[in-house]
């Protein structure tokens, strides 16, 4: 092998002779040579992932951005998403072994496990609900649901919980004074709305202010409503973790420079929710923007105690078996523990 330093320093020649016979000629850039130092896991073999997400709202930036900014590549992870509607879809899909890590709020995880799965939140960035009742104008106020369908996306998702925990508070019941029907994603429920199939439904940021552009009206805003509620996080498997423990810590360690990105970077992230929502009106995107990573999102994702508590008193008030697990149950935050210990997050912040 000949090698050819040329001025400027800019460049590099490598000229590549085999056995005599020359294979050919290429040029390296100094700045992709320095771009592969700054992420080494680009320079070992990647490890393949597939990860689903449940819906195309704005609690899955944190997601998309590690996606888009190439932090999972950077740790040596290739990862494919997967869109699925629904969260206990996807935990079905995990059960089967299709899908080793998802997206997803933890009223599916606790109904999986309940069921017999071993699954397990590691990290949990949303801390509040970002589900509205959106309804037709002529539905003024939350009493006035009694008899209507609302949509949702599907059972055992955080829709269904989020209504059912809602209606209680409300002095309806879901099923005897509601009627809950599931119309796969978010989308769906937008589209059901404007073809009349759901008198309301539960929209999120951004098709919730895509709604009220089509005349449909704020009945309430769960987000507002004081619940304690851990909604979608990074979920896996006890025994996928336990298998690939490295996999996972350098998943985690990705998803946690994501959500620096997101929060640290408002105008890539905008092009990212932009991309993933569909969503092109710069307003929408901005409160979208500002509702998760802004308002909901803390720098170090554990998963809210309280929030899970939460859904496990009103899972306990239809499953007994819910009535003696905990929330320990259902998290392990140790390689989100690992990341806040050494240091690497304060350093990421530049703290």
């Amino acid at each position: 092998m000949v090698l050819r330093i040329g001025s400027p320093l800019s460049k590099i020649r490598f000229r590549v002779r085999s056995f005599g016979y020359r294979v050919g000629s290429m040029k390296i850039n100094i700045s992709a040579i320095l771009f592969l130092v700054a992420w080494p896991g680009l320079l070992v073999a990647q490890t393949k992932l597939k990860v689903a997400y449940p819906t195309t709202i704005g609690a899955m930036s944190v997601l998309w951005v590690t996606k888009e900014a190439r932090l999972f590549e950077k740790n040596g992870l290739d990862v494919e998403l997967i869109y699925i509607a629904g969260s206990s879809t996807i935990a079905q899909a995990m059960l089967a072994k299709e899908i080793p890590i998802s997206e997803i709020a933890i009223p599916a995880v606790i109904q999986a496990d309940l069921g017999g799965a071993d699954m397990v939140m590691l990290a949990g960035p949303n801390h509040k609900p970002g589900q509205k009742i959106m309804a037709k104008p002529e539905i003024k106020t939350v009493e006035a649901l009694k008899g209507k369908r609302v949509g949702i996306s599907r059972f055992g998702t955080s829709d269904d919980f989020l209504l059912r925990y809602a209606l209680t508070q409300w002095n309806l019941r879901a099923d005897r004074d509601v009627a809950m029907i599931q119309l796969g994603g978010a989308p769906e429920i937008l589209a059901g709305l404007s073809s009349g199939t759901v008198d309301a439904g539960l929209l999120s940021s951004p098709l919730h202010l895509r709604a009220a552009k089509l005349g449909f009206s704020l009945l309430a805003d769960l987000s507002n409503s004081g619940i304690d509620y851990q909604g979608a996080g990074v979920v896996t498997t006890r025994s996928f973790m336990r298998e690939n423990p490295d996999t996972i810590r350098r998943y985690v360690r990705a998803y946690v420079e994501g959500l620096q990105r997101l929060k640290t970077d408002k105008t890539f992230s905008l092009k990212v929710l932009a991309k993933y929502t569909r969503i092109k009106e710069p307003e929408t995107l901005e409160e979208t923007y500002q509702h998760y990573a802004i308002r909901v999102m803390p720098k170090i994702p554990y998963p809210t105690t309280k929030g899970i508590q939460t859904v496990l008193d009103e899972i306990g008030s239809r499953n007994p078996k819910a009535k003696s697990l905990t929330p320990a149950n259902f998290i392990d935050v140790t390689y989100l523990k690992e990341l806040e210990q050494s240091g690497f997050i304060k350093n990421l912040y530049g703290e």
